[in-house]
């Protein structure tokens, strides 16, 4: 339902604005390319002051969103693009430096169980895999920026209190597999991206029934959730 008004707001927003562009009192198009950067930096805020159980995600989206906005008003006067492939290719340099012995034991411990209560999993440039068995899953972050995540939870317990999860997908993918009987909830907010959910649980009426809710932001991705 919150998911729903943002987007809402922002339709009015645009329709306003798309009105006076026609009444020539502004420029519709110029503000747009100069502020788009504050739909991160909102997003990261509204998911920092609903109290998330993980603040990565949030901190993730105001960090990006504020070197962007700085980027458009000048502040940071070279191209952010510039230091994309550099980056890249730093990363890949990294990834080569690291002992075969260690790669290989984070890609045991990948393929392997994790009981975590709270997960805090940030994916750049890479993939992440895990299947958590936690007996008192209480939520956390998930963060796919140019990667993706797949979370299996079919083994874990949610309690009375219910869990939340933060979900960020940014030119990248989430998945996410829960128990049947979990009723699932989403919201969130969509930019040229959406997410799925096609969970069993998603229309329970049991009041007794775990209750998953995640809150999604994603841009130019997606977040899928399943049984």
């Amino acid at each position: 339902m919150k998911g729903k008004f943002y987007l809402g707001i922002i339709f009015i927003l645009l329709g306003i604005g798309s009105l006076f562009n026609q009444l020539g009192l502004w420029n519709l198009g110029h503000i747009i390319s100069m502020w788009w950067p504050l739909i991160l930096i909102g997003a990261g805020v509204s998911q920092l002051s609903t109290k998330p159980v993980s603040k990565t995600s949030g901190v993730t989206l105001i960090v990006i969103g504020a070197l962007f906005q700085m980027r458009e008003l000048n502040v940071i006067t070279v191209s952010l693009v510039r230091f994309f492939w550099p980056a890249i290719i730093i990363a890949i340099g990294v990834s080569m430096l690291v002992p075969k012995t260690l790669k290989k034991e984070n890609y045991e411990f990948n393929k392997s169980k994790v009981d975590e209560d709270v997960v805090d999993n940030l994916s750049l440039f890479s993939g992440v895999k895990t299947r958590n068995i936690s007996k008192n899953f209480r939520g956390g972050s998930l963060v796919a920026i140019f990667g993706g995540i797949d979370l299996d939870l079919r083994d874990a317990f949610i309690l009375n209190e219910g869990a939340r999860l933060d979900v960020t997908a940014a030119f990248g993918g989430v998945n996410i597999i829960v128990p049947a009987e979990w009723k699932v909830e989403v919201n969130g907010i969509p930019v040229f991206g959406g997410w799925s959910n096609k969970t069993k649980g998603k229309n329970y009426v049991n009041p007794d029934a775990p209750v998953l809710t995640i809150h999604c932001f994603a841009a130019f991705g997606g977040v899928d959730i399943k049984n």
